[in-house]
């Protein structure tokens, strides 16, 4: 039989056992409020960025593209979103003349996106909505569903390209944001 003493010393560990478990979860998504308008949006935790190496040569030559997705609520009329941002760190800006389609390679699946013709987001708040900070980006956004937004969570091989630039070249993912999407939609759908 275990003495009292050693099960004390139990009772610690397992709170951290639990609050480390717990840090491993990604944050919740998060709400904002447009004062002016009072349309709310529900954003990801987290966005999922995408890249290429234009240069091997040049750390600097890399090209990005930043996904997230988001809910808008306007008045009780819920439209799901994905926002598109296409940026580098390197001269020059990235390519404006893109028509904006965007084809998602997910675990064998094609998806491709035409944007809509406005972004129906107000971008004041672009550190919520994690645009790129102090470089030139171009924006597009898309509608998309519940069933392609679970598609994207739950796969395991993820890539986007954009056919429509000269430069038609895969990005591949970098930054995963693939955890903070699967806890929007369960958010958004109430389910698992």
């Amino acid at each position: 039989m275990a003495s009292r003493y050693a099960l004390s010393a139990l009772v610690p560990m397992s709170v951290l056992l639990v609050l480390a478990a717990c840090s491993s979860v990604p944050p919740a998504p998060h709400p904002l409020l447009d004062e002016k308008t009072g349309v709310t949006m529900t954003v990801v935790a987290s966005p999922m960025l995408f890249a290429r190496v234009r240069n091997v040569a040049s750390a600097s030559g890399h090209d990005y593209v930043t996904l997230v997705t988001l809910e808008d609520d306007n008045a009780g009329k819920y439209t799901e979103l994905l926002l598109m941002y296409r940026w580098s760190v390197s001269s020059p800006p990235p390519p404006a003349d893109s028509t904006g389609r965007l084809l998602i390679q997910a675990d064998g699946h094609a998806i491709e996106m035409q944007p809509l013709e406005r972004i129906p987001v107000d971008l004041s708040r672009s550190k919520e909505l994690f645009m790129p900070q102090n470089v030139d980006a171009v924006i597009h956004a898309y509608t998309i569903d519940f069933q392609t937004m679970r598609l994207l969570a739950s796969s395991h091989d993820l890539t986007v390209s954009l056919p429509d630039e000269a430069a038609d070249a895969t990005f591949w993912l970098w930054r995963d944001g693939r955890p903070a999407l699967a806890q929007l939609v369960q958010q958004l759908t109430g389910s698992p």
